[in-house]
């Protein structure tokens, strides 16, 4: 991002607020956009370490015990030890090499996994904020992914960060054309991520879709998908030859984590009974609850995208609501979210030029209350996280 100044430095963001530029109303300088979107993101970052430091101080544990939890105990695993059983198979091995390049220098796998993502996260929210347009409508969209609910995963080594930050630049430059780079990216975030599969299908649908283009060209940027589908084959090749099958990350992630096929509806009845509506809730219906909500945001934003006839960025989010909702029950859909960026540059839509004082005032409320709720919800997510608690 770039940083606009003035003769004196850098003009105060409350100066910046006051001003109105051109024919139309602002909520802030879109001189300042860019420095106002790096403070967002570095905000966010700080509350997570913030929530972080007071669960290690009231529980008596050490910084290193409160992050690690869940898949950070097996992303640091196989860094060190590599794949020792089949159910660590249902891990894309991108983050444990990164941890284990790192852990060979005497950087431990815990630390050096928190330091991938917190740059990943800002390099994704960098790419945020140029596919929103830059200006006031980016710096929105950055608030609101940097402080979206379940942004404690860009924060801790999990592999949300590193894939938004590969995908997102993916997309950015398919939309300029410069497929060479599109190719890179989208082969990086396959190392990460089983996600790479449906970015792939996305991208795909941007060749197809671009304007003006021959079919000569639309075909030859579809073959520069051929270099993110020989790593996902590449990861299914390691497989076989280390656990002797073709399918052993589906059969790890039916057999160590739960995951089956299952068609929609039967995952929806499932849902609604572990979320406490249609039978007594425990300790973890709000996660199903926020799963349901999550699905309905998925819904949602793909007939927003298809209404402005964004195909690839409808797919995108489409394929893995589907995906996600073949399962006994909902469920990481809620993390998933971090990777739906249209749902984050409708949001900076609130950020764009207003036509008139009252539209501004109104735009400043929303804008407001949508980053005072989520940082709401992200520290009481943050909070589960850190105190151990099933945070999706």
């Amino acid at each position: 991002m770039t940083f606009e100044t003035t003769r004196h430095g850098l003009a105060p963001p409350i100066d910046a607020i006051r001003t109105r530029q051109g024919s139309g109303w602002h909520l802030f300088s879109p001189r300042q956009a860019g420095l106002l979107a790096v403070q967002g993101w570095l905000a966010s970052r700080l509350v997570i370490f913030v929530v972080a430091l007071v669960v290690a101080w009231t529980s008596g544990r050490s910084l290193a015990d409160t992050f690690n939890q869940w898949d950070v105990v097996h992303f640091s695993a196989i860094a060190t030890q590599g794949y020792t059983t089949l159910t660590e198979s249902a891990f894309f091995p991108g983050m444990p090499l990164a941890m284990a390049f790192f852990h060979l220098i005497g950087v431990s796998p815990l630390l050096s996994g928190t330091l991938i993502s917190v740059v990943g996260s800002g390099l994704a929210a960098w790419a945020l904020y140029r596919l929103a347009g830059g200006s006031t409508g980016g710096t929105v969209a950055v608030w609101a992914w940097s402080f979206a609910p379940m942004a404690v995963f860009t924060f801790v080594p999990y592999s949300e960060a590193v894939f938004c930050a590969c995908g997102f630049w993916a997309f950015l430059r398919a939309t300029e054309g410069r497929w060479a780079q599109v190719a890179w990216l989208a082969g990086a975030a396959c190392l990460f991520r089983v996600s790479g599969l449906f970015l792939i299908g996305a991208l795909g649908l941007v060749a197809l879709s671009a304007p003006g283009q021959a079919w000569r060209d639309r075909l030859r940027h579809l073959a520069c998908l051929l270099l993110p589908v020989v790593v996902l084959f590449g990861y299914v090749l390691f497989l076989r030859l280390r656990f002797g099958s073709w399918t052993a990350w589906f059969e790890a992630q039916s057999t160590g984590w739960g995951r089956s096929f299952h068609w929609p509806w039967e995952a929806l009845r499932t849902t609604l009974m572990a979320a406490g509506i249609t039978s007594a809730a425990d300790a973890n219906s709000i996660m199903f609850r926020w799963e349901l909500f999550t699905a309905v945001i998925g819904v949602v934003t793909t007939a927003w995208c298809l209404a402005r006839r964004r195909w690839a960025q409808a797919g995108w989010v489409a394929v893995q609501l589907i995906a996600l909702s073949c399962q006994i029950w909902l469920i990481s859909l809620s993390r998933t979210i971090l990777l739906w960026f249209p749902i984050f540059l409708g949001l900076g839509a609130l950020g764009r030029e207003c036509a008139s004082r009252r539209q501004q005032t109104i735009h400043r409320i929303a804008v407001a209350a949508l980053i005072g709720v989520e940082s709401v919800a992200m520290i009481w997510w943050a909070h589960r996280f850190f105190t151990g608690a099933w945070a999706s």
